[in-house]
Parts: structure tokens; C-alpha cells; sequence
């Protein structure tokens, strides 16, 4: 074979390998993170393959009162903590999880709607915080089911999700933290049947239709009215708010002068509640019961307008669910379910179990 037949069959080999190389499926190239270049992260799936968010795991789906919150960050994660508004037993719940922060040496970024319980708003924090990046959200709901659509945008970008004190729907979590709901709206109830001697017309203000922990408490409330007949009651709602509570409080005085009793399942709505009693005149008359320890609710109960509330340990649900988030970050398996402690407080408990 010549000099040149063989030079011709290299040309060929070389030619067959080049085009071999063009068809073959390219190699999957880097994401571009928001500090590569100065380019800006532009969707969720990127942030995800930048992120590479570790997977969360479960140690247990049954409920855990017992939870240990002591850990340290492996690196500086970015946790957004996201809740309903800014009412005082928010403003527990972010002083917490501030302090969580810095005791476990990860970056904490408090956000909220700019009008309370505004779920649109919270998605948009939510596509939001996506595009920033971060490593973790801790979430307290508007809204149980609406909130579902931004939650799985959370997921699609590989974003684990920790409920703090209200649960969501809608797509994977790593572990809800609070109480149950339920069970607290029957010892609520129970509480002020027994107070009002099984009889009686009592009010109760609702926090906002759609939360979870209101339609809960709500429904543990009406479970326990099935045994008391001889009390008749109306559910109202006021969604939270202090100066809701007095005008609903205002009307139904007016539908029923003979007001036995008023409960509210959350803010300070009862304290609003025992305002427009003061004013009609009837304080002692009527049985109020509350939730939270607010300094609005101490100051009530010192008073002798509030008779009792309920402590779900606001602060230890926000430093839990930060303590939550740092393990499953850092890997560890984590419970599904965390119980915080309730407690009935009474006027002479209330300095001790007030929160911030």
C-alpha cells in the first residue's frame, strides 16, 4: 500500500470520529449562579441547580413534644422566614427566630404582606425569595389551601419548606410546628363551658376563614358545644384584629343583651371584645376567654376583664421550626410532627408565661 492510500484512509478515520463527536448528545453545562458574572438567576429550575438543596430527611410522621432544638449551621444557610402579618403574636414569633439565627449561626430574613393575611402578596414573597436563592423557608400561611400553588413552586426549585405554627397544603413539607389545633379549640371550649355553667349565649370571634389554625380551633370549639346543650353560640369573624373584636362585640350586644360569654381563637380580638363590654357597662357579667399571652391580654386579665387565655408557646414554634431547618440542611433527620406545650393561664400566671 502506497504513501498516499494510507494518507488517504487517515483522512477518512479522522473525519468519521469528528462527526461521530457532532452527533453525540452535548454535555450538560453549569447553571449560572445570581454571583457568576454579575448574571441574575432567571428562573426557579436554575436557582435549584445552583442551590442543589439537600433533601430533607424524616425521622418520624408521628407527633414529637420532646423536640431538641440545639444544633449548629455547617455553613451560613439563608433561611426567609415568612409569616401572616405583623400583630404582636408575630412580632414573638420573629424576635425568636432572630434569635435562633444567631445562636445557630445562619442568616434570618423576616418578611411579611404589607396588608395582613394577604395571600397574593405572600406567593409573590415566595416567587420572590425563588429568584434570591435561598436555602430554606420557614412559612406561616395566609391562607391553608390558596397558599398551595407558591408551595410548589418552592418544591420545583428544591427549596425545603417548615410550617411554623400554621399548616399549608399543596405540595412536599419537611415538618409542621405548632400544636394541635383541634385539641386546643376543645380545651378552649371546654374551658369557658365550664366557666359559664353549661348555658348561656356566647360569642366566638374567628381569626381568618382559610387559616388553619382558626378553622381548627373553630371546629374543637363546636365539638365541645355538642355536649352543652344549654349553651347557644354564634360564630363571628374578626380576623385577628383587636379593634374588630369591639365592633363585632358592639353588634351582637345589641342582638343579644343577655351575653354570657365571648372567645376568641387568636390575636387580640377578645381584649377588643371586653373594651366594648367595659364601655356597655356589662364586663361582669360576661365570661371572656382569649389566646396568647400578648401584653394586651396580661393587661386584660390583670384588669378582671379576661378571665383566662391559652399559651402555645409562640416563641419556642418559631425557634423550633428555625432549629428544624438548620438540620435538615446540615442533613440530620428531622420529626414531621413538633408539638409545643399549652397551658390555661390565668390572670396570677400571666406574667410568667407573657411573651415579648
Amino acid at each position: 500500500m502506497n504513501k498516499f492510500v494510507v494518507f488517504a484512509l487517515l483522512i477518512v478515520l479522522a473525519l468519521a470520529v469528528l462527526t461521530g463527536c457532532a452527533s453525540a448528545t452535548p454535555a450538560p453545562q453549569p447553571a449560572v449562579s445570581s454571583s457568576s458574572a454579575g448574571a441574575p438567576v432567571s428562573s426557579a429550575a436554575s436557582v435549584a441547580s445552583a442551590n442543589a438543596a439537600i433533601p430533607c430527611k424524616i425521622s418520624t410522621t408521628e407527633p414529637v413534644s420532646n423536640f431538641d432544638p440545639k444544633v449548629t449551621a455547617k455553613k451560613r444557610y439563608k433561611i426567609a422566614v415568612i409569616f401572616k402579618n405583623f400583630l404582636p403574636v408575630w412580632m414573638t414569633h420573629q424576635k425568636a427566630a432572630e434569635q435562633a439565627g444567631k445562636d445557630m449561626g445562619v442568616d434570618i430574613t423576616v418578611l411579611t404582606p404589607t396588608k395582613a393575611d394577604n395571600v397574593e402578596e405572600q406567593i409573590r414573597i415566595l416567587e420572590d425569595i425563588i429568584n434570591k436563592g435561598v436555602d430554606g423557608v420557614v412559612l406561616a400561611p395566609t391562607n391553608t389551601q390558596a397558599i398551595a400553588v407558591g408551595i410548589k413552586k418552592l418544591n420545583q426549585a428544591g427549596i425545603p419548606v417548615i410550617y411554623d405554627n400554621t399548616m399549608g397544603s399543596g405540595g412536599d413539607y419537611v415538618a409542621y410546628v405548632g400544636v394541635d389545633n383541634i385539641k386546643v379549640g376543645e380545651v378552649l371550649g371546654e374551658e369557658m363551658a365550664k366557666r359559664m355553667n353549661g348555658k348561656g349565649k356566647l360569642l366566638v370571634l374567628e381569626g381568618v376563614p382559610g387559616q388553619q389554625t382558626s378553622d381548627d380551633r373553630i371546629k374543637g370549639i363546636k365539638n365541645i358545644m355538642t355536649k352543652y346543650p344549654g349553651i347557644e353560640y354564634a360564630v363571628q369573624t374578626a380576623h385577628w384584629q383587636m379593634a374588630e373584636g369591639q365592633t363585632v362585640a358592639q353588634d351582637y350586644l345589641q342582638r343579644w343583651p343577655d351575653l354570657r360569654g365571648v372567645v376568641g381563637v387568636g390575636g387580640n380580638m377578645s381584649e377588643g371584645a371586653a373594651e366594648a363590654l367595659t364601655s356597655a357597662g356589662k364586663i361582669k357579667d360576661v365570661v371572656i376567654g382569649s389566646f396568647d399571652v400578648q401584653e394586651p391580654t396580661v393587661k386584660a386579665m390583670q384588669a378582671g376583664k379576661v378571665a383566662f387565655t391559652i399559651s402555645q408557646d409562640v416563641r419556642n414554634q418559631a425557634y423550633y421550626s428555625v432549629a428544624a431547618m438548620v438540620k435538615c440542611l446540615n442533613g440530620e433527620a428531622v420529626p414531621q410532627q413538633i408539638r409545643t406545650n399549652t397551658v390555661i393561664v390565668t390572670p396570677e400566671m400571666g406574667e410568667k408565661y407573657k411573651e415579648y
